[in-house]
């Protein structure tokens, strides 16, 4: 594929491939930043092997001379070549299998959630309203989302974000207890140490230091 390319051409600073990471990833990257530059696919297909290394840019060079007959081309073998590479990404499947932990903090949960609805590739709003409640454990929570149904992701967020606030306050409480109790715990303990210095005192007034006397037998 021959092409003429300006002296005045500056390629964009590219992220590099070694194949060992998603190829898709790197094609959207690649392909993002020399749209600034140019439009000129000929071009693209050129300056590829720019942000290639080690097992990647061997695999380049190794092409057929005449082989890569436009980008989208390029794009195919290249994907083919590296599939291996190719993140995993969670299943509408795997989504609808996910389920709240029995001690898992309403705020946790919903990062967790959201963060794997992100790439579930082709997931409606609708399916994804439908899987979070019934991925959340059995509770109050749960039955006034039954009750009352969100109509949108955006309204369960809300609601879900007024629970998190409730548990917040419910651990700040819970945080508070513990250190009363552990303060009263110390003064009491406390206590009884002076007080067990007052009876020894009380006992050795002049401060000699009382023996230990034992007994043993000759």
């Amino acid at each position: 594929m021959d092409v003429h390319i300006s002296e005045l051409f500056v390629p964009p600073q590219l992220s590099i491939y070694d194949g060992t990471t998603d190829p898709e990833d790197h094609v959207l990257a690649f392909s993002t930043r020399m749209a600034f530059r140019t439009e000129n696919r000929v071009i693209w297909c050129r300056a590829f092997s720019l942000s290639l290394e080690g097992e990647a840019l061997e695999w380049f060079n190794s092409l057929p001379p005449n082989s890569i007959e436009s980008f989208k081309g390029l794009k195919v073998m290249f994907g083919k070549q590296f599939a291996s590479s190719r993140s995993q990404y969670p299943t509408g499947f795997k989504l609808s299998n996910l389920k709240q932990g029995k001690e898992e903090m309403m705020k946790a949960f919903m990062d967790r959630y959201q963060k794997m609805v992100r790439w579930v590739k082709g997931l409606s709003s609708e399916l994804a309203l439908q899987y979070v409640m019934s991925a959340l454990r059995p509770g109050p929570f749960k039955d006034n989302i039954c009750r009352k149904r969100p109509k949108t992701m955006e309204e369960l967020r809300e609601r879900a974000g007024d629970e998190v606030r409730v548990e917040d306050m419910k651990q700040a409480y819970k945080k508070e207890a513990q250190e009363a109790k552990e303060n009263a715990e110390g003064k009491k303990a406390g206590r009884a140490i002076r007080k067990a210095q007052r009876i020894q005192a009380k006992r050795n007034p002049s401060g000699t230091p009382i023996p230990n006397i034992t007994s043993s037998c000759p």
